[in-house]
């Protein structure tokens, strides 16, 4: 009876800590996302592919997070069942169907930055490759393969059940259970195919740096622009590493438990819900990115702030920024931004 009382007590103490923290999330993730949606719209576009795929992560991000209150209301125990079947149907669908957009966009970035860099010229990708209609293109059909995959999820229920279980599967249908099944594993085979992508572009954008280093310290330049390229690269590969690859761990070992025992399944849910805490966490993470790899995003909000970045001032104070050169290199990389 002890052992059943501690239990429950852990259980309830668990469930308030996770609400606290969905808070926690929701909060920081609506300012910083409506922010950056905010700003991005506010910006000329003026067809740069990168621009693009970015204002599409931070749609993508703000549709997440607004679905993070319902879940806080089921952590709390606070939802009746009729809210906890719309969580399962709807919401909890839409969430996963954003995550993996966002993931996908990701993935897109750093590609749109490896061409840039490594291949500025096309090569053997060909100039379709480069253009704006191209990167229009990848956008729609990202987010048309997304709700293809997630719209069946939010259909196929079984209509005779009223009351919901602990389980969002109770409320499937055979058919919608086997479909359910089918975009986990897709989605697992998205998130593999974009850490492969980061790993390889960051890999070659560094190599790609480090050959053409030595050719600009022979004729008495420095590489700055590129190597700040590269050092962007490698904060997406960490977001993506805090956020996504341990919830994706945990959710391979997860689904391959489905036909184990409750007691195995009951531990893999916990860290489920303790790993997708980190994923939900990317929300507040990618704004960074936006101002970490878009120059035109962080002109945007120092004027919305009424603020200057440090590194603004440094390029306005510095006395090197009146040469030719250097005015040439922050023309070229307003350019590229």
């Amino acid at each position: 009876m002890d052992h059943s009382n501690l239990s429950d007590d852990s259980l309830r103490l668990s469930s308030i800590i996770f609400a606290c923290l969905y808070i926690l999330i929701f909060v920081a993730g609506l300012f910083l996302n409506s922010m950056a949606v905010w700003v991005f719209f506010q910006i000329r576009m003026q067809k740069r592919t990168f621009m693009l795929y970015l204002r599409n992560m931070a749609v993508a991000d703000l549709l997440m997070t607004l679905t993070l209150p319902i879940d806080v209301l089921n952590e709390a125990k606070l939802a009746p069942s009729s809210l906890k079947a719309v969580s399962c149907k709807y919401t909890a669908v839409l969430f996963y169907c954003c995550m993996y957009t966002s993931i996908l966009f990701l993935g897109l970035v750093a590609l749109d930055r490896y061409l840039k860099i490594v291949r500025p010229f096309g090569g053997m990708c060909g100039a379709c490759l480069y253009s704006y209609s191209f990167t229009v293109a990848m956008a729609v059909m990202v987010w048309f393969t997304m709700i293809g995959l997630s719209l069946p999820n939010a259909i196929l229920h079984n209509q005779t059940k009223v009351d919901i279980m602990d389980n969002c599967a109770d409320l499937k249908s055979d058919l919608g259970k086997k479909w359910h099944t089918v975009v986990v594993y897709i989605n697992i085979l998205i998130f593999c195919l974009v850490l492969i992508t980061l790993l390889t572009c960051y890999i070659s954008i560094y190599r790609h740096i480090h050959r053409s280093s030595a050719q600009f310290v022979i004729v008495g330049e420095t590489t700055p622009r590129k190597t700040k390229k590269g050092q962007n690269i490698l904060v997406l590969l960490v977001v993506f590493f805090i956020c996504f690859v341990p919830y994706h761990l945990c959710r391979i070992q997860f689904t391959e438990s489905q036909t184990n025992g409750e007691q195995m399944k009951d531990t893999l849910k916990t860290g489920k819900k303790a790993t997708l805490l980190l994923a939900m966490f990317n929300v507040c993470l990618d704004p960074i990115i936006y101002f970490l790899m878009s120059k035109s995003f962080r002109s945007k909000l120092s004027q919305t702030l009424g603020i200057w970045t440090l590194s603004d001032k440094m390029s306005i104070y510095s006395p090197a920024s009146t040469k030719k050169t250097t005015v040439v290199m922050l023309f070229k990389e307003s350019q590229s931004s």
